[in-house]
């Protein structure tokens, strides 16, 4: 699939990376340079997982668009800290002066929680503009519960396209798509299987963490692509993001078995050079949130705040690009069909 004429006017910044906080450019560039600081008060934004990391920056930031945003947290006492939190930076930062920030209380780990927060956030908002699906939990439950959230959203986010704001459904995937393309119909791996990828993800275990996680990634991408086939036509568009290499809550809670394997790699001189700050990390979602290039186009895996290129066959996985299963329409359908039976909704039209 040949990508679309976008213009990449970042390409330069992201030609040579120095670490954190290097020329690369933020989430708050991403607003500034679209113009839309305080333009979108008509707009409403939903992003799961918003109470720490890439979540959290991609709420302080969407929240400078004067848009209603929404964000998940499991925990309450937790979500109404952030809000004080970002409360209290409007006192200082002119930008956040008056925002709208509510949160909705969902676990990914329960789909009745899903069913639950979806049903809440529909009884406050009548408008659901742009749905950021960048919440972690466990691979295989995390791209389920997205993919019901989604569900159980999905004639709002149609009712809420307009013609000069078409809606959106950004998923946070990862260059980690690469280590597996989707098990159909083996999700939890009941069957022992390999990546068919190279050595890094080979473990003499019944169930391996680096399939299941890569897995999950091409799932999250899969899942946007799909969107944008089915419901593209009505104004409803979905793209999914690599963010980069950031330190989170992710690598921070790494399996305990995969750590001898990625540690020593993360330690390297040229990754260091290749990871983001936060907010560089939230700028690629940000941008496919609500950069005026991509309105009303989708079926996209960005990243670098672009849109990315194919990783060669024989080239080693890095920290740029995508491989060719990133891209699969019968596998697409037949995910789709699949996740459909195990949160328990009919086939759809």
């Amino acid at each position: 699939m040949a990508p679309p004429s976008i213009p990449t006017p970042y390409a330069e910044a992201h030609a040579s990376p120095s670490g954190p906080g290097d020329a690369r450019p933020t989430a708050y560039q991403m607003i500034k340079d679209n113009g839309l600081l305080g333009k979108m008060t008509d707009k409403t934004f939903l992003v799961t997982g918003g109470t720490d990391g890439l979540g959290l920056e991609t709420v302080r930031t969407l929240a400078k668009t004067g848009a209603r945003v929404f964000f998940t947290a499991r925990s309450g006492e937790k979500a109404k800290k952030i809000v004080d939190s970002l409360v209290a930076e409007g006192k200082t930062d002119g930008d956040l002066k008056g925002t709208r920030i509510e949160w909705v209380q969902i676990d990914n780990m329960s789909l009745k929680s899903v069913k639950a927060g979806a049903e809440d956030f529909l009884r406050r908002s009548d408008r659901l503009n742009v749905l950021v699906a960048n919440a972690g939990a466990l691979p295989r439950l995390s791209f389920l519960a997205h993919f019901y959230l989604f569900q159980l959203l999905r004639p709002l986010l149609l009712k809420s396209s307009t013609r000069s704001f078409k809606s959106r459904v950004v998923t946070v995937a990862s260059t980690a798509h690469a280590f597996s393309t989707v098990q159909l119909g083996n999700y939890g791996q009941e069957s022992k299987v390999k990546s068919g990828y190279d050595k890094i993800c080979e473990l003499d275990v019944d169930f391996n963490p680096i399939i299941a996680y890569g897995q999950s990634k091409t799932a999250n991408i899969w899942m946007a692509n799909e969107i944008e086939r089915r419901y593209g036509a009505e104004g409803l568009h979905g793209l999914s993001i690599h963010p980069g290499g950031i330190v989170t809550a992710g690598y921070a809670n790494m399996d305990p078995m995969v750590q001898p394997i990625f540690e020593p790699l993360f330690s390297t001189e040229a990754f260091q050079k290749v990871f983001k700050s936060l907010s560089q990390g939230a700028a690629t979602q940000v941008l496919a949130a609500v950069g005026k290039d991509y309105e009303g186009k989708g079926g996209l895996y960005m990243e670098d705040c672009g849109v990315s290129r194919p990783i060669p066959e024989d080239e080693m996985v890095g920290t740029y690009g995508y491989r060719s299963w990133a891209f699969n329409p019968d596998g697409e359908k037949r995910l789709w069909a699949d996740s459909l039976k195990m949160v328990g909704l009919d086939a759809d039209e």
